[in-house]
């Protein structure tokens, strides 16, 4: 595996360094720089372009969720491990919505990151398991995916296989020559055909089975 570059965000130096010393204990990962406020993670991804961001959400400024809507709007957005306190649903879709790849609860962070790191780097998606309470993170589908997927419109599975590639809603907006709104209705038709809730539920289908589609 090629050496991935990452930046760390979060506004306590303290768990920036535990967040360091598990990354190069991993080993393939170069931490680039580091970051304790949304501005400067900012500036120095546009500087450095990172492969990895390490980001929290609750900084003085500009918040987690800001930086992300900002990269959102631009080319060549980084992987986002999304590294926070807030467990709480609403939290956690926003920032799928917003393209993350992963969302770690700090309590378990140590544990959890070895098993982050290899999911994203492979393709995949990451949520904390005690985010998930035991409970699977997609509803068990009584049929099978493929017979799921023809539920779709033409449109519809055209927008699923862009989620699968982690593209933003404004993203696929314009890769498909629509608007944000028709983006974020399509994504809300998907959910109900498939019986999914929220963005990191979709994400997840997106990630499994997005590729019977191609």
């Amino acid at each position: 595996m090629d050496t991935k570059r990452l930046l760390i965000v979060d506004d306590h130096p303290v768990f920036r360094a535990g967040l360091k010393q598990v990354v190069i204990g991993v080993g393939g990962f170069e931490v680039v720089a580091e970051a304790d406020t949304g501005e400067s993670a900012l500036m120095q991804i546009r500087h450095l372009g990172p492969d990895i961001v390490m980001l929290d959400l609750a900084m003085p400024g500009m918040d987690g969720l800001e930086v992300m809507e900002h990269l959102s709007e631009e080319d060549n957005m980084p992987m986002i491990i999304v590294v926070t306190s807030y467990d709480d649903k609403a939290y956690l879709d926003r920032a799928f919505e917003l393209g993350a790849r992963a969302f770690v609860i700090k309590d378990s962070a140590v544990t959890d990151l070895v098993d982050c790191l290899e999911a994203v780097c492979n393709g995949g998606i990451y949520i904390s398991p005690s985010l998930g309470r035991n409970k699977p993170l997609l509803p068990k589908i009584d049929h099978s995916a493929a017979s799921a997927l023809e539920q779709l419109t033409p449109t519809e599975r055209h927008v699923l296989v862009n989620l699968a590639q982690f593209k933003t809603s404004k993203h696929i907006a314009k890769e498909l020559g629509m608007s944000y709104r028709t983006v974020q209705n399509h994504r809300s038709h998907i959910c109900s055909k498939l019986g999914l809730k929220g963005s990191h539920q979709l994400m997840c289908f997106a990630a499994e089975y997005a590729h019977l589609l191609l």
